[in-house]
Order: C-alpha cells, then structure tokens, then sequence
C-alpha cells in the first residue's frame, strides 16, 4: 500500500511539472501585454499624443469649455469623459462619411462646383405666411 502511495504523489509531482514548465503562447503574452499598457488608454492619448489644436478640436466637438484643452483627461468628471467619447465618434463618422465619398483629397476642396444648384436644409425655407395690418 505504501508503494501505491509513492506512486501516486510521483505521478501528480510529474503531472504538476509538466503545468508549471508550460509556457504562455507568444500571441496571448502580447495580448495580455497590450492590454496592461498604459499607453493605450483615453487619458494617455489626450494628454500625451495629442497635439493642442487635436485637443481643442476634440472639446468643441464635445461641448467642453476652454479650460479643458490644457486640462489632463484625468481631471474630467465622468459626464466630460463620455462627451470626450461621443465627440470622438461624431467626428469618427463625420470622416468616415467624406472617404466613403472618396472626398477627402485636397484638391477635392479647392475648386470643385457644386453639381447641383440648393442643398435643401442649409437654405431658410420662404416665408410662405402673410402678415396682415
């Protein structure tokens, strides 16, 4: 019964070896690494990589006030980080629009003539109704 006994504690030390000498695919160490990076956070990038008209660009966009765009991100209460976040994808969208038209080339903006005469909703509507005296 002892010789079952050692037997058994050699086989679960191998078997607890075998775990313990397994190492992490190189793929999920650099996922795992990436997502502990510091460098890939909201703040990090606001703060850090941004530049000042990046940043101003941002805050207008999101509603915020002057004084953000020297402000660290971290300094931002929760309801100006989702309005930082919001802005972001607005104007995420607003981009994708113009290169999903292929538009995005300078030359696009210099001196292309409209191809039609009124876009309807940047025109005041007339003022159909008629006053009396």
């Amino acid at each position: 019964m002892a010789n079952s006994l050692a037997r058994s504690d050699e086989k679960s030390t191998a078997q607890l070896e075998v775990v313990e000498g397994r190492k992490i695919p190189k793929g999920l160490a650099e996922i795992k690494a990436l997502m502990g990076d510091t460098k890939r956070t909201p703040g990090y990038l606001f703060d850090a990589v941004l530049t000042e008209q990046q940043r101003k660009i941002i805050c207008f966009a999101a509603g915020l006030k002057q004084r953000h765009i020297k402000m660290s991100f971290y300094k931002f209460d929760v309801q100006e980080r989702k309005a930082v976040h919001k802005a972001i994808l607005n104007l995420q969208s607003i981009v994708a629009t113009f290169e999903d038209a292929n538009v995005l080339m300078p030359e696009k903006f210099e001196c292309t003539q409209p191809k039609f005469d009124v876009v309807p909703h940047l025109v005041e509507e007339p003022n159909t109704k008629t006053q009396t005296h």
